[in-house]
């Protein structure tokens, strides 16, 4: 298979490209879930690639099994938002993680704070990040605590996440330049 490009090249791949209809479920078990990873790595031509980033579900299912198993990984990055009940995901991934030898990278806090604009104020809508308490207690760094910003929202929805121009990801883009060097 031959990954589609972005309207800037950059080739992805995912399972609801494979689907006839766009809003039509995958409800696939375990192991058909996890053959199609695999396939997303052995049986796609990516080319020359300097940097692969695998978008998983969260928690410690079947796909991050497959992955840690299959795929040659330089490290992840655990992407949470601030609710307790996340958190304790989190960690359960930042565990998993280290069970596998995986190196972690660091830690993306989603939906951290929306700015008011009105007032410029910071609202926490989802109440008081753990994130920072989380990568502490594992050694790890947070590399971004990312807002509600509605004009990601809006990039995405028109297929052009990659045009945003802020320094929301510095640190971890940072981070990725390093690995590669």
């Amino acid at each position: 298979m031959f990954p589609p490009r972005t309207k800037t090249g950059i080739e992805v791949m995912s399972v609801n490209l494979l689907m006839d209809e766009e809003t039509k479920p995958v409800v696939w078990r375990g192991p058909v879930i996890a053959g199609v990873v695999k396939q997303f790595w052995t049986d796609v031509v990516w080319g020359e690639v300097d940097f692969m980033f695998v978008d998983m579900p969260p928690g410690t299912g079947d796909v991050p099994l497959t992955v840690f198993q299959s795929l040659p990984l330089d490290g992840i990055v655990i992407v949470g938002s601030p609710q307790e009940l996340v958190s304790m995901i989190v960690e359960k991934a930042v565990n998993m993680a280290s069970l596998m030898d995986v190196k972690l990278l660091g830690l993306v806090e989603n939906y951290s704070y929306i700015i008011c604009p009105d007032c410029g104020k910071v609202i926490k809508p989802y109440g008081d990040s753990h994130i920072d308490e989380i990568a502490e207690a594992h050694s790890t760094s947070v590399l971004a605590k990312l807002p509600i910003d509605p004009s990601l929202a809006s990039l995405c929805d028109k297929g052009v996440i990659e045009l945003f121009e802020g320094d929301y990801m510095e640190r971890a883009a940072d981070l990725i330049e390093k690995l590669a060097k």
